[in-house]
Parts: structure tokens; C-alpha cells; sequence
């Protein structure tokens, strides 16, 4: 319980840091900085392949690999771990919107190769990327039946993909990586305040099992 409120309160601090920095237009130096490196990083190669990390993270994809995922973990743990998948999607789905009526971000001008609308900040993409893989990453190192090995390569894997999502955006020039840093902050908040909620209903719910056994 104290790891994750530990990280709910990292992720908001960062989230919060970020917000009161952000331009009044364009982008900040971070951002020149990181957008030119990925301009340099161009080619048919890089962009075949950011073109697929970004298709990961359409509003389909996510949609479908979350509700596949929760099935599955339903099936294999119990109702109440696919469903907390699910909600929590969808909880980070209706922040980002309300987030991003607030700020209200204009996307940076030299966006090519992807279509992308909406406000910039912070990033649907990376907001949702993190919370629905980091909400399979900690089903699948909840399992019973997983190996040591097999739940490190599911957590490295969803590290590679969430980090390579945010990438993407950045390489196609329709996010800041301070829209990502943003996104992957605000994910953060979400996925630790649902751990934390979680914890608190399964501790509540083992104490009733106690004192009904010591009733009986």
C-alpha cells in the first residue's frame, strides 16, 4: 500500500511540474532538443516501424487488447482482476479527455506521416499505453502459475512497447515528449491509485473473513 501511494505521489508531483512549465505556445527547450534527435533518427526502416508502435497505440488496438487481456486474466484470476483492467482504462480514458479540455495544448505544426487531432497534453497514446500494458504486466506478476522468468520478460516487454508508443508520437512530431512524459505521469497516478484501492478492498474484505470465523 505505501509503494503505490509512494508512486501516486511521485506521479502527480511530475504531472503537476509539468503543467505549470508548459508553454504558452510551442514547445519548451526539452522538447526542441528530444525533437531533433528523433528528426535524425528518419528513415524508411525507423518509420515502418514507429508506424507500428503507433497503430498499437490507436484508440482500436487498445480497445481490443484490453478487453482480449481481460478476459483472459479473468479466466486465469478471477472477474475482479479483468475488471480492473478494463477500469482503469477506461478511468485514464475520461481524464485524458477532461485533461486535455483543460489544458488545451495546440499540437506542434510539423507533424507528418500520422493524423492526430485533439488538444496535446497530455497524451492520450502514452496515458492509456502505460496503464492498460502496466495493469497486464501486474496481473500477469500476480499469477500463480507464471515463472519468475516469464513475468520478467512480460514486464521488460511491456516497458519496450510503452516506451517505444510514446517514441512514436514524438518521432511523427504530433506530441511534445513533455505530452508523453505528461501522459506516462498521469498513467502512473491512475494505475497506483487503482493498486491502492484494490489493496484497501482486499484487506477490508480478509478482515470481515476474520471476524466472521471468529464468530463462528
Amino acid at each position: 500500500m505505501k509503494g503505490w501511494i509512494a508512486v501516486l505521489a511521485a506521479a502527480i508531483i511530475v504531472f503537476a511540474l509539468l503543467a505549470v512549465t508548459l508553454p504558452s505556445s510551442g514547445g519548451s527547450a526539452i522538447d526542441q532538443s528530444v525533437q531533433r534527435v528523433m528528426a535524425n533518427l528518419k528513415g524508411d526502416r525507423a518509420t515502418a516501424l514507429f508506424k507500428l508502435f503507433s497503430y498499437v497505440g490507436s484508440t482500436a488496438a487498445i480497445a481490443g487488447i484490453t478487453l482480449l487481456a481481460s478476459i483472459l486474466i479473468s479466466w486465469k484470476q478471477g472477474i475482479w482482476r479483468g475488471v480492473s483492467i478494463i477500469g482503469s482504462v477506461l478511468i485514464a480514458f475520461i481524464m485524458n479527455t477532461l485533461l486535455k479540455k483543460g489544458f488545451d495544448r495546440i499540437r506542434p505544426e510539423e507533424a507528418w506521416g500520422i493524423t492526430a487531432d485533439g488538444a496535446s497534453f497530455p497524451s492520450g497514446n502514452a496515458m492509456l499505453a502505460i496503464v492498460m500494458f502496466g495493469m497486464i504486466a501486474i496481473a500477469i506478476v500476480h499469477s500463480r502459475t507464471a515463472s519468475k522468468r516469464s513475468k520478467g520478460i512480460v514486464c521488460l516487454a511491456a516497458v519496450v512497447v510503452i516506451v517505444m508508443m510514446g517514441l512514436s508520437r514524438v518521432y511523427f512530431h504530433v506530441h511534445y515528449i513533455s505530452d508523453i512524459i505528461g501522459g506516462f505521469a498521469a498513467g502512473s497516478a491512475v494505475i497506483s491509485g487503482v493498486q491502492a484501492v484494490m489493496l484497501l478492498a482486499n484487506k477490508k474484505q480478509r478482515g470481515v473473513r476474520t471476524n466472521d470465523e471468529l464468530r463462528m
